[in-house]
């Protein structure tokens, strides 16, 4: 395996400028109000088909990176951790893309992908940000109802929680 010397990866990642500015192009399209934190942060609340999802993108120009989180506006409840971390984990199984995690402080579930941007300018990435963004929301919609059940302190059985995961024809 080859290395990489610092002096070709530095020109190899000029080109990339900050997808954030791209996010924000996405954003202002569709009338969506945002929060730029600062140069390498923003936040978004995004409406899915269950509720509000709250959206974080996070830039790293050092290797060309950019995290996104989509969390549920859903705690789930402590006397299910075992049970969320398997469901997370058999949920993650059937992902193309990106994954659910569980924070443990907050045990607010979300929808976690780090995206290379290697290469793209800011119109060359404003479809790819599009994309992942409605792929985020999707998979949050797909998985609310099994997450909303491990957030009652009665979430049901494994057969319960099995039948919430199935994959369903049709939209409700």
């Amino acid at each position: 395996m080859s290395d990489i010397s610092s002096d070709s990866a530095d020109t190899f990642f000029d080109d990339i400028s900050n997808p954030l500015d791209g996010v924000e192009d996405v954003l202002t399209n569709q009338n969506w109000a945002f929060n730029r934190a600062n140069r390498d942060e923003l936040f978004v609340e995004v409406k899915g088909r269950h509720g509000i999802y709250n959206m974080m993108f996070a830039w790293d120009e050092e290797f060309g990176a950019l995290q996104f989180c989509c969390e549920y506006d859903l705690q789930l409840h402590d006397l299910h951790v075992n049970k969320a971390y398997r469901t997370i984990a058999h949920i993650n199984r059937s992902l193309w893309l990106g994954h659910f995690d569980l924070t443990e402080e907050t045990m607010k579930p979300s929808f976690r992908h780090t995206q290379l941007f290697r290469g793209m300018t800011q119109t060359s990435g404003a479809d790819h940000l599009h994309d992942l963004m409605q792929i985020a929301v999707d998979e949050c919609d797909r998985h609310y109802q099994t997450l909303l059940m491990l957030s009652h302190s009665d979430a049901g059985d494994e057969e319960s929680l099995s039948l919430a995961m199935m994959t369903v024809a049709g939209r409700s």
